[in-house]
């Protein structure tokens, strides 16, 4: 060997000994959201699915040993933080390991943050324990006392998406069937936390019903978290955990409010290259009521599922749902072009917070429908309510005289709303076409799910599942979020394991959105008027929010629908 190549060998021996090469690596994952600084810097939250991509090709990654999750000032609905400890664990399936840092915590956060091998909690932070409950308001009296009635046209034991308006307190229906949800998410969240902090039973009813709330040295003197501090704290954490002192880290997420400060960014796979063309799973988000243009645009996204379906490239469509219902022509359209669509590839359905009644009918043709635990879902009915004037208009010294031809055509007359209820025989009729149309939706989920008839009416009439329950009743095939999702398409489609594939997600934004969406009200301020009544409707806009003006301007209309406050 003559000299140089001795001095190249020396040389490259010497660069893979340094502790850049030999030290082992943590990957901080922060999932802070700093609101105010994503609004001034235009930053916006990092998409679940990239997080999800982040998390296993770090599993993947010799390099990285482990991973901090910075969690201290994020929030996230119920089945989005189950999503994320599921990847987490699966990321420790490996031998790998992880530290949680908390700051202040609910039972949710806390349920995320106890995946870790350690959890270090802010020292003037604050935990709450406090279970979880449900209710919803009711505002009859209210409406009672601006002069309007309402008419709950409801004739399914479960359906109760009108109940808000025309009661004071939940319906014996209701209060069964969101019993039964919570005692499927409690006792999960409930389970699993005993098994990850070794508790018993008992210590777990003491924690969540005598003491509930507390204080950084509370936690950690009762062992909810191991350590007290902050950056201070991890890094003494991390030591124990590793035995020797960690030196490398890498970022993923904001920088500012990192725990470790300045590190390399680390970056989702990438897939492919320029002469590489991997298969393509398209990942399609159908988020807010099913309506034909607005919430999910039933029109263009039928018209994106059946296009996708005829790409060759494209193997397979993963269809994440986060839908309450609505329209039952727009979850209809839906559902066609899912029916549509699997005729040619694997079409699997990620059901998110919500895919209940409309959002329910929009997922039943799927080739596979996956579920997470807390997802509400199921819903299997339709409902209308009738407001109407009942003194409002005496109020505001408005008076209605009419002509009309035809026993019902003032129907819809009056100022804001009808001026009258239904006749006896109007609900008659109202009667017959909901229960004709529940019995269309009952016969679409039995031919979408393979089930019999008598299967779907006995898990039917309106009534909600969490993801459990409605794994049990048949109508979801597996639990699952949308990383699972998406290893089934893969699985359904053939794509050999260890194959690179792109995901490619839709709808994609058209410019003049992505520049709205940049400043908050833009879409407001910026929207086309062309109407005298302008000025009301710009501030209707503004001080009346969308899923109540939605239920207005729909009112008589029967819908496949939930209650308020569901994912509206």
């Amino acid at each position: 060997m003559n000299v140089s190549c001795k001095y190249l060998a020396f040389g490259v021996y010497c660069l893979v000994s340094l502790p850049l090469f030999s030290q082992s690596m943590y990957l901080e994952i922060n999932l802070n959201e700093p609101i105010m600084q994503n609004r001034l810097r235009f930053i916006k939250p990092k998409p679940q699915l990239e997080i999800f991509r982040v998390i296993e090709k770090a599993g993947k990654d010799d390099k990285v040993r482990g991973i901090i999750l910075n969690i201290g000032n994020f929030s996230g609905s119920r089945e989005y933080v189950w999503e994320l400890r599921n990847s987490l664990e699966q990321f420790k399936s490996g031998g790998k390991k992880i530290c949680a840092f908390i700051s202040n915590a609910d039972m949710d956060i806390y349920y995320l943050a106890s995946v870790a091998d350690k959890i270090v909690m802010d020292e003037q932070g604050a935990l709450n324990l406090l279970g979880y409950s449900w209710g919803r308001g009711y505002v009859q009296h209210s409406l009672k006392k601006l002069g309007i009635s309402v008419r709950e046209l409801r004739y399914l034991e479960y359906k109760s998406a009108a109940e808000m308006f025309t009661r004071d307190s939940m319906s014996e229906a209701d209060r069964r069937q969101y019993g039964e949800y919570l005692d499927d998410i409690f006792n999960l969240t409930r389970d699993t936390l005993i098994k990850a902090r070794n508790w018993t039973s008992e210590e777990f009813d003491t924690i969540v019903n005598s003491e509930f709330l507390y204080s950084a040295k509370n936690a950690q003197d009762r062992k909810l978290v191991d350590r007290a501090g902050r950056k201070d704290a991890v890094t003494e954490t991390l030591k124990e955990i590793e035995g020797a002192e960690v030196k490398k880290f890498a970022l993923y997420g904001d920088q500012m409010s990192s725990l470790m400060g300045e590190q390399p960014e680390y970056s989702p796979p990438r897939a492919g290259g320029f002469f590489k063309r991997p298969p393509v799973i398209a990942v399609i988000y159908a988020n807010g009521q099913t309506d034909l243009e607005r919430g999910m645009a039933a029109w263009s996204l039928a018209q994106t599922i059946r296009e996708l379906s005829e790409m060759n490239r494209v193997k397979a469509i993963v269809l994440r749902i986060n839908s309450p219902g609505g329209s039952a022509e727009a979850a209809d359209y839906i559902a066609e072009a899912v029916s549509y669509a699997k005729k040619e590839k694997p079409v699997v359905v990620s059901m998110g917070q919500t895919a209940a009644s409309g959002g329910y009918w929009a997922a039943m043709n799927a080739s596979h429908i996956t579920a997470t635990p807390y997802t509400v879902t199921g819903s299997i009915g339709v409902i209308g309510s009738w407001f109407y004037d009942n003194g409002l208009n005496a109020k505001l010294g408005f008076s209605v005289d009419t002509l009309k031809r035809g026993a019902h055509s003032d129907l819809m007359t009056g100022f804001f709303l009808p001026y009258r209820d239904l006749t006896s025989e109007e609900e008659a009729r109202y009667r017959k076409y909901i229960l004709d149309l529940y019995n269309d939706f009952s016969a679409k989920v039995a031919a979408g799910r393979g089930m019999e008839i008598e299967k779907v009416e006995s898990v039917a009439q309106g009534r909600i599942f969490s993801g459990i329950g409605a794994l049990n009743a048949g109508l979801v095939d597996s639990i699952g979020g949308l990383s699972d999702a998406l290893n089934t398409a893969r699985t359904l489609a053939e794509i050999p394991e260890g194959k690179s594939v792109i995901y490619s997600e839709y709808p994609k934004p058209k410019f003049w959105d992505k520049l709205l969406n940049q400043f908050p009200f833009a879409a407001t301020f910026f929207k086309k008027t062309n109407s005298k009544n302008d000025a009301a409707s710009f501030l209707a806009d503004l001080l009346i929010p969308e899923d109540i003006r939605y239920r207005l301007e729909r009112n008589g209309q029967v819908m496949p629908i939930l209650p308020l406050g569901f994912g509206d």
